[in-house]
């Protein structure tokens, strides 16, 4: 099948050194942070809508490639596209959009309130503010980025000011949501605090509100056997460390030992279907055709049966 691809962001070079519409081959390590910011974002965004799975899907980095095959003018504007298998070309409209495609808008919107000193979006993820360290270490005073976004949508403006403000981000305490699962070690009714201990051995501090305190006194009755999956919002150190659970949306008891329930994984007939299809015909030719009555003889050597 052949490969179909689209336009995923336009990196804009804005400045002197552009104005002739070349790239200067020492800002080429500018795409590359910009690419990592973009996949780290992807990752964490994935991760929240996941909150039940441990590990990434497989070959996940590799679906988020990014390619571009031209310098345009505008100074010198570079599309990023993305490829996937398909027959023909696609629009903006028809594009299948991942969470690669959100981090595009979720980077943009970071850098666009960082631009006009307003908090960031929630949906952006604070673990990747220490890789904007990266980007933008070419820049001069009179140059920037800027990001232009699919469907014609403003770009967004990246220059030494918006980069040093997003580094100012890693030094203050933030907010951000969170979803956990753990056992309920202490709770005091009278002052609406609790203690949880992760699956890590990490102990986390919060507050519940009154109409939740049927459901912590049960988990806490019942703790070596009950697991709390809270969900709500969580104050963090500067350095990403969880620091006490500040709000809390809903809080659910579970069995110890749950497993949450995989959308997203593979059927097991599929991958038993791709594992045949890669076995020449020739090795499944030599596979006896009474082998299902037979599986005695051929893996121990009793007598066959008869047909």
């Amino acid at each position: 099948m052949s490969k179909k691809k689209y336009e995923l962001v336009t990196h804009i070079f804005k400045g002197g050194r552009f104005d002739d519409h070349g790239l200067d081959v020492d800002v080429l390590p500018e795409l590359i942070a910009y690419k990592n910011i973009l996949m780290e974002t992807a990752k964490e965004i994935w991760r929240r809508k996941n909150p039940g799975r441990q590990r990434l899907p497989k070959n996940f980095e590799d679906s988020l490639n990014l390619k571009f095959y031209e310098l345009l003018p505008g100074s010198t504007a570079i599309p990023l596209m993305r490829e996937i298998e398909g027959e023909d070309q696609l629009t903006i409209f028809d594009r299948p959009k991942d969470e690669l495609d959100e981090a595009v808008d979720v980077v943009a919107g970071a850098i666009e309130s960082v631009s006009r000193d307003k908090p960031v979006p929630a949906a952006f993820p604070r673990n990747v503010i220490s890789l904007f360290d990266d980007y933008g270490k070419t820049l001069r005073q009179d140059e920037s980025f800027e990001h232009k976004l699919a469907e014609g949508r403003t770009a967004a403006r990246y220059s030494l000011k918006e980069r040093d403000g997003i580094l100012k981000l890693s030094q203050a305490e933030y907010q951000d949501v969170v979803d956990l699962l753990g056992e309920l070690r202490a709770a005091d009714l009278d002052g609406g605090n609790f203690a949880l201990r992760l699956a890590d051995g990490t102990k986390v501090l919060g507050k519940f509100s009154p109409d939740q305190e049927n459901v912590i006194t049960d988990a806490l009755r019942e703790h070596q056997s009950r697991r709390l999956r809270i969900k709500g919002k969580a104050e963090f150190y500067p350095d990403g460390k969880l620091k006490r659970v500040a709000s809390v949306e809903s809080i659910t008891v579970e069995p110890a030992g749950t497993v949450a329930y995989d959308e997203t994984a593979r059927p097991i007939w599929q991958i038993i279907s791709e594992i045949g299809a890669s076995v020449p015909d020739e090795e499944w030719a030599k596979i006896p055709t009474d082998l299902s009555k037979n599986i005695d003889h051929y893996l121990y050597g009793a007598p066959k049966e008869g047909k």
